[in-house]
């Protein structure tokens, strides 16, 4: 039986305290006995509304279409102060959201990330030491956290404090890796899952940049600027040991003396090219002028390279993670493994020594027959 809207509902029962009976009633509103027999017996039932989730209800109507906080306030039946509230709210978690003249709002692409920037500071002659490390992919079962333990292992007791992350850090989620995943699906479940296994060591701070592929992929499909969300996540959970330089690529400064070197780090995209050197070349010769770095880390490829195109000192950072079947299919190598960097330069900020070790590491099977 349909039900009656509450208007007819609070009639019946004006007209009952009148004194009219059931049928006169029904004559009246057009009802029913029985119907207006039930209503009058039991009352007016106040329809029952689900408390609206704000920021679900944003996100729906800013992928519609661009619209005002007067708009949002009138489509949601809220208040425009609780909808700039929560607007930026949203905004400090990472969610995408463009504004434009005139107060228009809408859901923004990863593309309006600009690249972040970040600065470190030494002094003229004094050896600087970095850690780089890159392509993690947590979460996936290939991930190797024994070489990602041995690598912070080894940053600590050389008392390395910057490490630098290139990307990819979790698996994500697409078509062709979900039977791989050690996780529930979801983002949340994988970057607690990094919250957790990511190692921690007293006095070292990770650098990272977010991958436009893997984590990226939650980017695209959540419009959320995915570091900046792990970064708050791990905050939240105690960790200020994550440090979020900005999506795809980051400069950050060396400042030494009156001057400074730029080391960027980067995660590029497409596939390994034929020679392990080709990626880092074109890439290099791609800057324009003035843009190019002095160092360049590149993640993405899962190879180590060290070579010196256009003067710049340019690495690829490897991986931790052993070859996936993905990888395998695509004849694409996994050079496992981490990187130590030595930088030292003048009072202008120029570098005159650099230094590249890296620390090979080899699949699972190697050390399970090696320590048996």
């Amino acid at each position: 039986m349909a039900a009656v809207p509450v208007s007819t509902q609070r009639k019946i029962v004006e007209l009952a305290g009148k004194g009219l009976s059931n049928r006169a009633i029904g004559t009246k509103l057009n009802l029913h006995n029985t119907t207006v027999m039930r209503y009058r017996q039991s009352g007016v039932h106040e329809p029952v509304t689900a408390p609206v989730d704000v920021d679900a209800e944003i996100r729906k109507q800013l992928r519609r279409a661009p619209v005002t906080v007067a708009d949002l306030a009138g489509m949601m039946g809220i208040t425009a102060g609780t909808v700039k509230r929560t607007i930026g709210q949203m905004k400090e978690r990472g969610v995408l959201i463009a504004e434009h003249p005139g107060g228009i709002f809408e859901m923004a692409s990863t593309v309006n990330l600009a690249p972040g920037h970040f600065e470190l500071k030494s002094k003229p002659g004094e050896e600087q030491v970095y850690g780089v490390t890159s392509d993690n992919h947590l979460c996936s079962k290939y991930a190797r956290l024994d070489v990602l333990n041995a690598a912070y292992d080894h940053f600590e007791r050389r008392g390395i404090e910057h490490v630098f992350n290139a990307g990819n850090w979790i698996d994500g989620e697409a078509r062709f890796n979900k039977t791989e995943l050690l996780t529930a699906p979801g983002m949340d479940n994988q970057l607690d899952y990094l919250i957790d296994k990511f190692p921690v060591r007293k006095g070292i701070t990770t650098h990272f940049i977010a991958g436009d592929d893997h984590e990226g992929w939650y980017a695209q499909r959540e419009g959320i600027e995915i570091g900046r969300y792990l970064e708050n996540r791990a905050k939240d959970a105690g960790r200020a040991d994550l440090h979020y330089l900005g999506y795809a690529e980051s400069d950050v400064s060396l400042r030494c003396g009156s001057g400074a070197a730029v080391a960027r780090v980067v995660h590029p995209g497409g596939g390994s090219a034929y020679a392990t050197s080709y990626t880092a070349q074109k890439l290099v010769e791609s800057y324009q002028g003035g843009e190019k770095p002095q160092v360049l880390i590149i993640g993405h490829y899962h190879k180590f390279e060290y070579g010196f195109p256009r003067e710049v000192h340019s690495v690829q950072a490897g991986c931790t993670e052993d070859q996936s079947l993905f990888m395998r299919k695509k004849k694409i190598a996994a050079h496992v493994g981490f990187l130590e960097l030595r930088i030292k330069q003048d009072s202008a900020g120029v570098i005159t020594r650099f230094g590249v070790e890296w620390f090979p590491f080899f699949d699972r099977g190697y050390y399970e027959r090696r320590y048996k």
